[in-house]
């Protein structure tokens, strides 16, 4: 489930996924709102990733970032959620 911009389940479950099989010191997730919950105890199959990611062609890069480039990245979309101008909200994930 997700309700929120900080995170959801389906979030952790693939930024966990990534730091483990990319040998990672963080991974980032677009925010994953689609699909439909996972029971606790329920397999989770191929086709479920494929329904809460909305895509069957997904990739997964490891590349370098400087602390510098990780704060621009997080200060842009927090402009995106937060802007005091509603007008310029236009959303985003944290």
């Amino acid at each position: 489930y997700r309700r929120g911009n900080f995170n959801g389940s389906w979030d952790d479950l693939i930024c966990q996924a990534l730091i483990e099989e990319r040998e990672a010191d963080i991974s980032m997730s677009p925010g994953v709102r689609w699909g439909p919950s996972i029971l606790p105890g329920q397999d989770i199959t191929r086709e479920d990733i494929w329904n809460v990611t909305s895509m069957t062609y997904g990739a997964a890069y490891r590349t370098e970032m400087t602390g510098e480039f990780i704060h621009v990245i997080l200060e842009g979309v927090a402009d995106n959620l937060f802007n005091v101008d509603p007008y310029y909200q236009h959303g985003g994930d944290m």
